[in-house]
């Protein structure tokens, strides 16, 4: 479904490349001209030399090596970075890096990514596309910063009113860039170097708040071979367990089993979470009378979940607040479902919507 942009101005290049185009896309992917408030920063100065004097050389900072996520530990503020999942974004870059993974319905059905990082990606990241009514929401919970290409007029009006930090193509500058191998608008992508910079340039301060235990069974557990996330009548996803990979990987009916572009290998997810939380169709997110409302979802309070790990699928509880990190999984008992070391996705659907799972 093609929803109408507003917000012109702040998608040159891409107006540029698409001059014959009204601004309607496959999945909208609408622009903002709203900054985000950057931290201030002192103009380099440049040393004089003399014509035969060498340049001072120095050599490039390492990359910010990935943090051991455990219970209490003290981060950056991550990226929240949207991705797409139209089947002509696919093969993405950058999910397999991801520490955490939202997956939810855009419109018309088209799921989405918000990919979240505590530490610099691995390679490129996108494509970049625009931020949907879930976004402003994961921000205020993980403390993060936000990366898009854009916004409905709706969700642009939430984002300001709430402040939410962000970054978009107009505001990100050098942060993003469009590659020539995709057409547009499924070409903006940034990269590692580029992510640290704009969660630099926030200045957004580090967050502390428990993510989750780590641990690769517990008792309650019944053996599971496979499982079909329900994001949406038309968006599937199957999930099947690897054990000799040590994870989840995931197939899709249209394009085949999902990898990353980065790496040319099958995406391997050690834990994927099915959370049930109320939803409905916000009638407000919608541009100028057309197209489809966009999906609300409610991510504060408590609710059902599965939780498969190891092999194992659990039934238990999800428990997040607006501001207080994560959300956390608990089984029947009360103790901590058991969430495996490395990345978290994050399959959210309405409640009542549970995954069809294969013995």
């Amino acid at each position: 479904m093609s929803r109408t942009c507003t917000h012109l101005a702040s998608r040159p290049r891409l107006l540029a490349s698409l001059a014959a185009t009204v601004c309607v896309t496959a999945v909208a992917a609408c622009g903002s001209n709203q900054p985000v408030k950057l931290a201030a920063s002192a103009s380099p100065s440049v040393a004089a030399t003399s014509p035969t004097a060498a340049p001072p050389t120095q050599a490039p900072p390492p990359p910010t090596p990935k943090p051991t996520i455990v219970a209490g530990a003290t981060y950056q503020a991550p990226a929240i970075i949207q991705v797409e999942n139209l089947n002509a974004a696919r093969p993405q870059s950058g999910l397999s890096s991801a520490d955490v993974v939202y997956e939810y319905s855009a419109e018309g059905g088209i799921s989405r990514f918000s990919a979240i990082y505590f530490h610099q990606p691995q390679g490129q990241v996108g494509p970049v596309r625009s931020a949907r009514l879930i976004s402003p929401v994961l921000i205020r919970q993980y403390g993060g910063v936000l990366i898009y290409s854009g916004s409905s007029g709706y969700v642009y009006s939430r984002m300001g009113t709430w402040g939410t930090p962000r970054f978009e193509e107009t505001s990100a500058g050098a942060d993003m860039f469009r590659i020539s191998s995709r057409p547009a608008p499924h070409n903006l992508y940034t990269d590692g170097g580029r992510v640290d910079d704009m969660v630099r340039r926030s200045a957004r301060p580090a967050v502390s708040y428990t993510l989750w235990n780590r641990s690769l069974t517990a008792a309650g557990g019944a053996p599971v071979s496979g499982f079909t996330a329900p994001v949406s009548p038309s968006e599937r996803p199957s999930w099947g367990w690897n054990a000799g990979a040590g994870g989840w990987q995931r197939t899709e009916p249209d394009t085949g089993i999902f990898i990353d572009a980065d790496n040319g290998k099958p995406i391997t997810v050690p834990t994927v979470v099915v959370m049930q939380v109320p939803a409905n169709l916000n009638k407000d997110d919608i541009e100028d009378g057309c197209c489809t409302p966009g999906w609300e979802y409610f991510l504060n309070g408590t609710g059902p979940a599965q939780v498969f790990t190891n092999g194992q699928g659990y039934n238990v509880t999800w428990t997040a607040t607006e501001f207080g990190g994560p959300p956390q999984f608990t089984l029947a008992g009360g103790a901590p479902a058991p969430i495996a070391p490395g990345a978290v996705w994050i399959e959210v659907v309405p409640t009542g919507n549970t995954a069809a799972t294969r013995p």
